[in-house]
């Protein structure tokens, strides 16, 4: 395989594992929504006790930002590290490669067909 298509394909698996979300960014997600909205109903009210919640609100809402952005890069980090690697294992032991490809591949055909039949 030319160079070029490895690097395409070695972006196109780092692009598809930074979509895959976990649970608890999704529901950090969520959680900034929610804030963010409560943030913004609260703009209208005023007094001390709208401001309190305003400034607590506005806290949580950027540590959790901050913190959703550290996620973020760390899982980038891991992913960018595990996609070196096995590219690394891949290209020093291609046959290797082929061969778990292959026996992955059986089992899952194997799973596959014994689900259907079940049905």
């Amino acid at each position: 395989m030319p160079e070029n298509a490895q690097r395409t394909e070695q972006k196109t698996v780092n692009k598809e594992a930074r979509n895959t979300v976990d649970p608890a960014v999704e529901e950090l997600n969520r959680i900034v929504e929610q804030a963010e909205s409560l943030l913004s109903k609260l703009g209208k009210e005023s007094g001390e006790a709208a401001d309190a919640v305003r400034e607590r609100v506005s806290q949580t809402l950027s540590q959790a930002k901050t913190r959703l952005a550290a996620t973020a890069t760390d899982a980038e980090e891991v992913m960018e590290s595990l996609a070196d690697r096995t590219d690394g294992y891949v290209r020093s032991n291609p046959w290797q490669a082929v061969a778990i490809a292959a026996l992955l591949g059986s089992v899952i055909t194997l799973l596959v067909t014994k689900s259907g039949k079940r049905q």
